[in-house]
């Protein structure tokens, strides 16, 4: 217990650790994305609608219509992904598939499909894969999102934009300072096994 952990090792088991934590809260990651992409999608209606009746009256109408009708897709695509990689985790569509050519007597059939173990792997790493695509789709229509509203608030006036923006840093940086803080304090053993890191 006293020897210091090999950083290559570390990484490793740290990597399969993040891998198995995400695979067993992965419902509600779904559940999550999915309630997050439709309230973006409804909130970009209804500034959509808004600034559509407005019309062009100057550039910062224009960027934010862009700006909401650009982030609809994104949203759109990421609820769609989601909700697949749900639906079809449930229904199991490869086994369902096997059994359906083995019931109709397809010589053979196991060859052409992987092993019940592999399909579970197989299964895990299209979650992982789509949880990450999702991720990243979030983020651009998150940014989108708020350079429309940025946009549709500076029309009004340009210092309710820019107070609009620094609220939204001063919330980002609220949220990262409270992360922070709630982090455990290293036990002994940890200090031990880690020297050479600072203590938090």
């Amino acid at each position: 217990m006293n020897a210091a952990l090999h950083p290559a090792e570390t990484s490793r088991t740290t990597f399969h650790a993040l891998a198995r934590l995400v695979e067993r809260i992965t419902p509600w990651l779904v559940a999550v994305g999915s309630w997050a992409f439709g309230g973006l999608i409804a909130l970009n209606l209804v500034f959509l609608a808004a600034l559509v009746t407005v019309g062009p009256a100057d550039r910062a109408v224009l960027i934010g219509a862009t700006a909401f009708a650009c982030a609809m897709p994104f949203d759109v695509a990421g609820l769609v992904l989601l909700r697949l990689t749900r639906e079809l985790g449930e229904i199991r569509v490869d086994a369902l598939a096997l059994e359906s050519f083995q019931s109709a007597r397809f010589p053979r059939i196991e060859a052409y499909f992987p092993s019940a173990r592999h399909r579970r792997s197989l299964s895990r790493r299209t979650v992982r894969i789509a949880l990450a695509y999702a991720s990243a789709i979030a983020a651009l229509s998150v940014a989108l999102t708020l350079a429309g509203l940025a946009a549709s608030l500076w029309h009004m006036a340009s210092w309710a934009g820019e107070i609009f923006l620094a609220t939204v840093a001063l919330s980002a940086l609220t949220l990262i300072a409270v992360a922070a803080h709630s982090l455990p304090p290293r036990s002994e053993v940890e200090k031990r096994l880690n020297p050479g890191e600072v203590g938090r």
